[in-house]
């Protein structure tokens, strides 16, 4: 079974570092393939062994022929204690640097330090351990040999109970309930593959070197170096390694498998988008020029009008709305076209205070009466364009308000929230609307996709939203309430001003 469920680790988190390759997905890959190392080695050393009963045989190795297949597999002892001695040291190095990677404290992260400083104890053990270097200091005697095993032991269970510490604490201070649940595969993940390393990390590679010599350190570790088993140590043993198993893997495999179906939405999405972008500047290019003949044939029925008695007055006046008109129209056009074609937008400070005033205000000159709640850190600054992100804002507490009046209720305000989670300033809009349709959830941001009336809406806004965030290096994010409406998050990279002046300082 361990054999098995080392190679499910290892085969479930290569997917992961083939699409993300960023810094999370290889220190996930580097623990499952250490965890793999050091299980394979765990399996070879009790099949060498030998001496233990079928149950057990058959639990570790499901038949007899396979446990003698690797006994008689051609591997010196200083070899398989190595491979231990890599998978043992390497585990919590890599746990707790993934621990450190997710961790908001600022100890943690504004003394980049003590991540190069994890690598010290590791280094040192693995160096210890080399087999040429350990037969050297056998000569030391029993208690340098026992003051070695209990220095790397405590070291490596200190290492996995500070990453564990990191992580729950981690997963404790997010207030956000979608980022607690995309957090909590990970805790889960770390949690279960932490737990089975510790059922085995009392190995000492050291028993191995000296496989052929009996002193007490033989007794040290877990129970599968006993010649036998009691029944309640075998029960928990198959316990203990099924339930972690299975929530390690599961875990991983379901990390995994959303990380596949995000990347392959985001492609999907992409494409989407490129298409919309090449008809959008097409529709505006040819509505341009609709506009300008209609400028040309309202200055010749103008010019004819003038000659005529009855109502002038009227149609001068209509006339002159119709070029008011046109002249509006063809402005937005040209901001949509250099929108549409421009693959970049200016990034500048900016205050939650005057994104949310502008897009209040926008809101307000669309919907009189319509009833809003702000509640943001005004002093809080971001990197954006203050154009376009508040143009984001005020499309979601349009939406956001014209929900409400679909469920009949008006007396609900619109709010828009902000808030600090982890790396991320998200400013929230909740409305208290008729909520998105589980079936809908997917395709909301998709162009030209929507679900109401499609005479006077067109399918373009959260479209517009998606991309206004995207060049924001941000992202977006939605939560159904049932019967109580949804939540559109802005996620946006924080911003500390306090830093880059520090920076700056020679």
């Amino acid at each position: 079974m361990l054999l098995l469920l080392a190679a499910g680790l290892l085969v479930g988190s290569l997917p992961v570092l083939l699409t993300k390759k960023n810094r999370e997905s290889l220190l996930l890959s580097g623990m499952c393939l250490s965890l793999t190392l050091f299980l394979a080695g765990v399996m070879i050393l009790i099949a060498k062994k030998g001496g233990i009963s079928k149950e057990l045989e058959l639990f570790l190795f499901f038949s007899h022929d396979l446990r003698l297949w690797i006994q008689y597999r051609l591997i010196t002892l200083g070899q398989l204690g190595y491979l231990i001695a890599i998978g043992r040291h390497l585990f919590p190095l890599f746990l707790l640097e993934m621990a450190m990677c997710y961790s908001m404290l600022p100890a943690v992260r504004k003394h980049p330090i003590l991540r190069r400083l994890a690598l010290v104890l590791p280094a040192v053990s693995l160096v210890l351990y080399w087999p040429a270097i350990y037969r050297l200091m056998l000569p030391l005697g029993e208690g340098f040999r026992t003051a070695l095993y209990y220095f790397s032991y405590f070291w490596v269970v200190g290492y996995v109970l500070l990453a564990l510490f990191l992580l729950v604490y981690e997963f404790l201070s997010i207030t956000m309930n979608f980022c607690r649940q995309q957090f909590l595969q990970i805790l889960v993940c770390m949690v279960a593959l932490s737990l089975l390393y510790l059922l085995y990390c009392g190995q000492d590679p050291g028993q191995v070197y000296q496989f052929y010599s009996y002193d007490y350190l033989w007794i040290k570790g877990a129970g599968y170096l006993q010649y036998t088993l009691s029944v309640g140590g075998y029960v928990l043993l198959v316990v203990g390694n099924i339930i972690c198993g299975v929530l390690g893997l599961g875990s991983l495999l379901r990390y995994t498998q959303d990380s596949l179906i995000n990347d392959r939405d985001e492609v999907v999405l992409e494409r989407k988008f490129d298409v919309a972008r090449t008809g959008a500047s097409v529709f505006v290019h040819s509505i341009k020029n609709q506009l300008l003949a209609n400028r040309v044939l309202h200055k010749r029925i103008r010019a004819e009008l003038a000659q005529a008695e009855p109502d002038l007055d009227k149609v001068r006046a209509w006339a002159s709305s119709l070029c008011e008109n046109n002249e509006q129209l063809i402005a937005r056009s040209e901001e949509l076209y250099r929108t549409v074609k421009a693959k970049s937008v200016r990034l500048v400070p900016t205050s939650l205070g005057q994104l949310s005033d502008l897009a209040v205000s926008r809101f307000h000159h669309k919907y009189p009466d319509g009833s809003l709640l702000v509640e943001v850190d005004r002093d809080v600054q971001v990197l954006a364009d203050e154009n376009y992100l508040s143009e984001a804002i005020y499309n979601l507490l349009t939406n956001g308000w014209e929900s409400n009046l679909l469920a009949n209720r008006a007396n609900c305000a619109v709010t828009l929230y902000s808030h600090q989670e982890r790396l991320y300033t998200v400013l929230e809009v909740r409305d208290h609307g008729t909520g998105i349709p589980h079936a809908a959830l997917k395709h909301i941001c998709e162009p030209f996709y929507s679900s109401k009336n499609s005479n006077y809406n067109w399918g373009m806004g959260l479209y517009h939203v998606q991309t206004i965030i995207r060049s924001h290096l941000g992202s977006l994010r939605v939560e159904n309430r049932a019967g109580d409406g949804a939540s559109f998050f802005l996620l946006l990279p924080r911003y500390d001003q306090r830093s880059i002046r520090r920076r700056r300082i020679p």
